[in-house]
């Protein structure tokens, strides 16, 4: 993989989030994890123009075992995919490593970058140190279907858990492309 500078980086973030999804990584090489996101964003804050950070949002809940994981390091990783690792992804997104290894129950490999765990099948890959941790907070909802849709243990809620998801901006250190 290649450095890529962060100006020459041009993407759809909704196509590549909400369509492509992502894999976040957090961990030491002697115990890491990782889980497939279909949330975030990727964009600028404090500051201004190219003199802005470029950041990351993820929004992960607190049960997520990758969450241990997140809080615990310095830095994570965002790593993206071609197509055909789709049924990959899913596998990581339904399964935990809680309960087994379940990256080598995929055709995914770790590659260790800058000492951030992340995915030698990688097309994409941002590394991001932590530089802020919130919370969803009920309150805050406008729209009051979100938190039926995907907070309250209903049959509509898709995701049946109540727990807010944690929120991490990430500046985004390196991206390397393929």
């Amino acid at each position: 993989m290649k450095l890529l500078n962060i100006k020459d980086l041009k993407i759809n973030p909704i196509d590549l989030i909400g369509n492509q999804w992502m894999l976040v990584s957090a961990g030491k090489k002697n115990k890491f994890n990782t889980m497939t996101a279909s949330w975030g964003q990727i964009g600028a804050l404090w500051g201004h123009g190219l003199n802005g950070k470029g950041t990351v949002t993820i929004f992960i809940r607190p049960s997520r075992y990758t969450d241990k994981f997140i809080n615990a390091n310095k830095c994570f990783s965002l790593s993206f995919f071609a197509d055909k690792y789709k049924k990959d992804l899913a596998y990581l997104g339904s399964h935990s490593g809680r309960d087994e290894d379940k990256i080598s129950k995929t055709n995914l490999h770790v590659k260790f970058m800058d000492q951030v765990p992340a995915f030698k099948e990688a097309s994409l890959v941002l590394i991001c140190k932590k530089i802020y941790k919130g919370k969803i907070n009920q309150k805050g909802f406008i729209d009051k279907s979100i938190i039926t849709s995907f907070y309250k243990n209903t049959t509509k809620n898709i995701y049946n858990n109540s727990s807010y998801h944690n929120v991490y901006i990430g500046e985004i250190l390196k991206i390397y492309t393929k």
